[in-house]
């Protein structure tokens, strides 16, 4: 059993709208800098098909579309924990249960981390 004291200071913790509004500023702020990063890779791979002599503008519609396809269908791919046996989705690398690694044999793309 918790002792008040302690029961107290969990509750002001969790309505500390300051330290949720920092936490989330923090978080703001991670995904800002990610978003720059994938922008200056992608630029710099346009920039290197562009260089190499092709012209990656009359497929970029239809690269696109095969990709979301080829997503969804590795989402799609779900493996049984062989520690709890709940189900899984493959590319999760752990089951979200249990913790236990889930040993997926298959192909997982690099971009499903």
């Amino acid at each position: 059993m918790t002792s008040p004291k302690h029961t107290l200071q969990e509750k002001m913790v969790e309505s500390n709208p300051s330290l949720e509004s920092e936490i989330n500023s923090a978080r703001i702020n991670a995904l800002e800098l990610k978003l720059e990063t994938l922008s200056i890779i992608t630029e710099s791979l346009w920039n290197l098909l562009e260089d190499s002599g092709l012209d990656p503008k009359p497929d970029l519609k239809n690269e696109m579309a095969k990709v979301i396809s080829d997503r969804g269908k590795r989402d799609a791919i779900t493996v049984y924990c062989p520690a709890c046996h709940s189900q899984e989705k493959a590319n999760a690398g752990y089951c979200q249960t249990c913790g236990e690694s889930l040993n997926y044999s298959g192909d997982i793309s690099p971009f499903d981390y």
